[in-house]
């Protein structure tokens, strides 16, 4: 209840915030951008004098690091995701040439509906599922508690829940999406799925992985982050520290990209980075 009135507070009347980024911890920038190139059409630029990818309406950005990132399924981003149209044979066909099968072809229950996930370079996970589409579409989070981590975006983003605040938690085994402890916000073009993490013992038949009892921070993993954009970060920063946020790096502008932003975490450690940044199509950015 504390959280739901927590929400009706007028916090949810400011901007809302926009889409701008991943960011991926890679071993070689080129890699990846011919693999998300070649495999979800993602488009190659230079982004503030850096080697990017554009995806509708944000970016993938890279960090080169050099030794392997870890990518082992610990942390509340689970994974990112492209749409698909014909994913049965989509799914034959990039087994056949040579991508990193990591989950098999998969229906959805009573829909006429297919997923499966491949891996990246750097073994990030990403899922392909039938959407009408191929285009950059989700963010699949991982949470302790979805009621939390749904109100904090909701709170600190202006995003909309697509379930009202609280949901119940279903129990059960979780193997389907009645069972699931869910819920979804979109931001743009790209919804935030949130799933009850699957700590359960033995692990619902999604979760091929141990069971996730603990949750790690995302900084420094194959997928180190993701950012929201604002045209003027200054009150939002302002505003997020007011309201208990963690603010793990003030406002700067920092290397290589010379990008004014600033890093907070959000549930579950995971790193959020807020850019100051017009949305797109109004401009795709400023050098």
């Amino acid at each position: 209840m504390a959280l739901a009135l927590g929400l009706a507070d007028t916090s949810l009347a400011q901007e809302r915030a926009h889409f701008h980024h991943v960011r991926l911890n890679v071993t070689s920038v080129d890699d990846s951008i011919r693999f998300y190139s070649r495999v979800f059409g993602a488009v190659p630029v230079r982004f503030r004098g850096s080697d990017a990818l554009f995806t509708e309406r944000s970016l993938i950005l890279f960090n080169k690091v050099d030794q392997p990132p870890p990518s082992d399924l610990v942390s509340s981003i689970w994974h990112i995701g492209w749409g698909g149209v014909d994913v049965k044979s989509e799914f034959e066909w990039w087994k056949n040439h040579g991508v990193d099968i990591h989950t098999p072809l998969s229906p959805l229950p009573g829909l006429d509906n297919y997923y499966f996930y491949v891996r990246g370079p750097d073994k990030e996970l990403i899922e392909i599922n039938t959407m009408g589409h191929h285009r950059f579409a989700h963010v699949h989070l991982l949470a302790t508690d979805v009621n939390e981590t749904t109100g904090w975006y909701a709170k600190h983003l202006g995003l909309t829940p697509q379930r009202p605040l609280p949901v119940p938690n279903p129990g059960g085994d979780m193997a389907t999406l009645r069972t699931i402890w869910l819920n979804s916000f979109r931001c743009d073009n790209v919804t935030l799925i949130v799933f009850g993490k699957p700590d359960r013992d033995p692990p619902p038949p999604w979760w091929p992985d141990p069971p996730l009892k603990q949750i790690q921070p995302t900084e420094g993993r194959a997928i180190d982050h993701i950012a929201f954009s604002y045209r003027d970060i200054g009150p939002v920063f302002e505003r997020m520290r007011a309201g208990g946020v963690k603010i793990v790096r003030p406002i700067a502008a920092g290397e290589p990209l010379k990008l004014k932003s600033f890093f907070v975490l959000a549930p579950d450690d995971v790193l959020v980075e807020i850019v100051e940044a017009k949305p797109v199509p109004e401009g795709a950015w400023d050098e």
